[in-house]
């Protein structure tokens, strides 16, 4: 199963979060204090490692006193069924599975409950079921009078017939209307034994089965039990303390004995326990006196350690040694880029951070780092951004498997090219409340999602008031040559505060134009028409100029954008397919001799670089687009008017200056 959206009722700020759409990596971004950890809080409870109830006295809204109930549904969910979870609910049942998604609810009084589509489970017993617990009753002997044989027959079928038609009541008091029919016929000795026998086994038999039926799960019962088993386990953390491996073991098992262990002690236990050392039994190690053996076990110890992270991680992330004189304790570790053996406490925080980070979210899931909801509150909130930025990437490897929901009001914590995983909380009048629309979110909400833009595209891009972002460096090098000859003819070109900055593509494109639009700039993103370029500009039209409406910001498409509604087009089809490939030809003219092509014939289709690519691939040649174009916009530099281009490509490069033009805001 996995977790598709959930939303929170009636705990602590929250009266109703509305329903939270999650992604298998969601950030959850807002300022302090505005219902972030209450939020992951009340979802970890949903279904966590350890029983965690959900409490009225300490839970509940305050200024609601009056509405509290145990029946209050706190966490409702939604989760996506795998196919193999389809299948075992349909053997559960006498009916075709349909469903593939499936709510559940758990209140205050701790009570889940699975929402199937009306009478998808009846509240009855499966008809298999109770032909299994019928067969129990006892067979009709052969050797019995036929006249018995008879009436014994009728009553075992009346019973079956009872349980089928789930009267099991009624099968209760059976019995006492069974017995006068069923005395014994037959004078024959051993006949009237084998009838006795036969009366006195349906009798006990029949009292049992009406007793099972009658406490047997029914078919909605099984289904819900069979799903609440399938519902994966959430792992909350919010405490990311850098683990310390060095100690003196005895003053830790003295403040581990009194009740007052350190938050040290507490780290190097969990360090011990996940390599499978018990402190006590180290304690007493301490004074044996072969130190070999001793330090034999260490090793393997470590080597345990080290074979749970390469499991978790693919590969060893972390290479762990111990060591020991008398009562201390010394861990020693080496990472990837640093192979040197050091003590724990001697590497940088960045390191110890990521460390213990691991090594606490292995001990968290109990070493079941798959199918789990990880929750996790303010991750890298103490690290350097750069440290921050490592985070966020390493993200994206604990979400394997797994979904995974952080909150964070760090700008270095958010990615820009995932814009689907961003939520936004804010505080208001009728409690926390999360949102996707950024237009309706309050304008502290959004300060934290700005920021990052803003920093992260001042940090990148050299940008001005208003912008066109344009996907590659092709796109920038003919619109600017072809503007610049248009004004060379006296005809408008493209205006002279416009800055073009070219991407590596189309998502990089989308990127770029929110780093804008959060640094309130003015920004025109051109897209190629096709699938990627599409694709792009559905992105940022969807996830981010809806949330920015009252900024000036917008899309084009480069085939609309010149008349060509109905096919591909990139920015080389501004040229005539002829006046392209007179290029490529003149460019390529060694390599085309060599291979002894002296016509190039473009297989069929519609952008004139993807046919002319297919066929260099089909020559075993390489092609380099953007050599043709430096050759073409050389081309054009040199010209002195406009009418030296082709007829075709002159309309074009006017439609072109005249879209962009006015998807602009006036200056």
């Amino acid at each position: 199963m996995k977790l598709e959206r959930f939303r929170i009722q009636m705990y602590k700020s929250i009266l109703d979060s509305g329903w939270v759409k999650v992604t298998h990596l969601t950030v959850l971004v807002g300022k302090n204090e505005a219902g972030k950890t209450s939020l992951l809080r009340a979802l970890h409870k949903f279904n966590p490692f350890k029983p965690d109830p959900y409490s009225i006295p300490r839970e509940w809204p305050r200024g609601h006193r009056g509405e509290r109930a145990g029946t209050q549904v706190v966490c409702t969910t939604e989760f996506s069924l795998e196919q193999a979870e389809i299948e075992g609910l349909a053997a559960l049942t006498t009916q075709p599975v349909t469903v593939t998604t499936l709510q559940i609810t758990r209140d205050y009084g701790g009570r889940l409950e699975v929402l199937f589509p009306t009478d998808m489970f009846p509240d009855k017993l499966h008809p298999n079921d109770i032909d299994a617990i019928c067969e129990t009753l006892p067979a009709i002997p052969e050797d019995v009078d036929p006249t018995f044989k008879e009436a014994a027959k009728e009553c075992r079928q009346e019973a079956v017939r009872l349980a089928s038609e789930g009267r099991f009541t009624d099968l209760t008091t059976l019995w006492n209307k069974h017995s006068p029919s069923l005395q014994p016929r037959s004078s024959n000795n051993p006949h009237r034994q084998n009838e006795q026998n036969f009366v006195n086994g349906y009798g006990n038999q029949l009292k049992q089965i009406a007793s099972q039926l009658a406490s047997a799960p029914s078919i909605h019962k099984k289904a819900h039990e069979y799903v609440v088993k399938c519902i994966p386990t959430f792992v909350y953390m919010d405490e990311y303390r850098s683990f310390r491996g060095t100690a003196l073991l005895e003053q830790v098992k003295q403040r581990v004995d009194s009740g007052k262990p350190t938050e040290d002690d507490q780290t190097l236990i969990t360090i011990m326990t996940l390599a499978e050392l018990k402190l006590d039994e180290e304690v007493k190690k301490a004074t044996a006196s072969d130190r070999e053996e001793r330090q034999y076990d260490l090793s393997d110890a470590a080597a345990t350690l080290n074979r749970k992270i390469e499991a978790h991680w693919r590969q060893l992330r972390y290479e762990v040694d111990f060591r020991a004189d008398g009562q201390q304790f010394l861990t020693f570790v080496k990472g990837l880029k640093d192979r040197a053996l050091i003590r724990l406490e001697e590497r940088s925080r960045g390191f110890q951070w990521f460390f213990s980070f691991d090594l606490m979210l292995m001990h968290e899931t109990q070493g079941q780092l798959k199918g789990c909801v990880i929750l996790l509150d303010e991750p890298g909130l103490h690290l350097h951004p750069e440290a921050q930025s490592d985070l966020l990437e390493r993200l994206e490897t604990y979400a394997e498997g797994n979904t995974l929901i952080y909150t964070t009001h760090l700008p270095f914590m958010i990615d820009l090219q995932e814009p689907d995983r961003i939520k936004v909380i804010s505080e208001t009048d009728k409690g926390t409340v999360v949102s996707e629309d950024l237009t309706t979110s309050q304008p502290e909400a959004k300060l934290v999602l700005q920021a990052a833009l803003g920093i992260k595209g001042r940090l990148s891009y050299l940008v001005a008031e208003r912008n066109l972002v344009v996907e590659g460096v092709d796109d920038h090098r003919i619109i600017t040559h072809l503007s610049n000859l248009l004004l060379r003819s006296g005809e408008a070109g493209l205006p002279e505060d416009l800055f073009i900055t070219p991407c590596g593509g189309a998502s990089e494109a989308t990127y770029i134009a929110t780093f804008m639009i959060g640094q309130a700039l003015d920004v025109v993103a051109l897209y190629d028409t096709d699938g990627s370029g599409n694709t792009a500009k559905d992105k940022l039209v969807k996830n981010w100029l809806t949330r920015y409406q009252s900024r000036q910001a917008g899309t084009l498409s480069l085939g609309p954008a010149v008349g060509e509604n109905d096919r591909e087009f990139a920015i080389e089809d501004l040229f005539p397919e002829t006046y392209y490939l007179k290029h490529v030809q003149n460019f390529y003219a060694k390599q085309l001799a060599s291979a002894n092509i002296t016509t190039i014939s473009l297989p069929p289709g519609e952008q004139v670089v993807k046919r002319v690519e297919a066929f260099f691939e089909q020559h075993g040649l390489k092609f380099n687009k953007g050599s043709v174009c430096k050759m073409i916009c050389t081309e054009i530099r040199n010209m002195k008017t406009i009418a030296d281009l082709p007829t075709e490509t002159q309309t074009y490069a006017k439609l072109l200056v005249k879209a962009i033009t006015e998807s602009l805001p006036k200056a």
